[in-house]
């Protein structure tokens, strides 16, 4: 959900048309200049819709898209941003980060969260022979009966500890 309602950024777009000043209608409203500029850039590009807060992913070949328009107009991020509706300038000079250090593949996007855990068969792998299991088997094999003993360590404890609690005299 976005900070700022939709009405919000066209009150204070209004205002800035209607009178100026970026930072005087930004202290109007105790708001940052930047956020006044970005949304008066925004609604002038794209009118009312300019307004609605967008979260989409974009492909690589629309970020490099970006990327060429800028520098074909020689314009900064944030008319950029403006122009193809993108939320904030800093994603464009991510991009514009990313595409120098690893050209149009590290603008691939990523997963988010964290990684699915990687599918694993214990069953199988302690039907093995220990003579045929490979070096990361064994490992694994290993870490399996470290935790099925800490398991039945903890265990224990607290069967002994249950025991001694129901033996006390209240």
């Amino acid at each position: 959900m976005s900070k700022y309602s939709k009405q919000f950024k066209l009150k204070v777009v209004k205002e800035f048309l209607k009178s100026g000043g970026l930072k005087r209608v930004g202290h109007l409203f105790e708001i940052s200049h930047s956020d006044v500029r970005k949304w008066t850039l925004a609604y002038q590009a794209h009118g009312h819709s300019g307004l609605n807060p967008s979260y989409q992913r974009h492909s690589p070949e629309f970020k490099v898209q970006v990327l060429q328009y800028m520098a074909l107009h020689q314009i900064s991020a944030r008319p950029a941003a403006a122009h193809f509706s993108i939320g904030s300038m800093t994603t464009i000079l991510q991009w514009q980060k990313l595409y120098n250090e690893g050209g149009i593949t590290a603008l691939a996007n990523r997963p988010v969260g964290q990684p699915p855990m990687p599918h694993f068969n214990i069953k199988a792998l302690l039907k093995k022979p220990v003579s045929e299991l490979t070096p990361a088997e064994m490992r694994r094999r290993l870490e399996y009966a470290e935790a099925e003993a800490a398991y039945l360590k903890k265990l224990e404890a607290l069967a002994q500890s249950k025991a001694v609690k129901e033996n006390k005299p209240k």
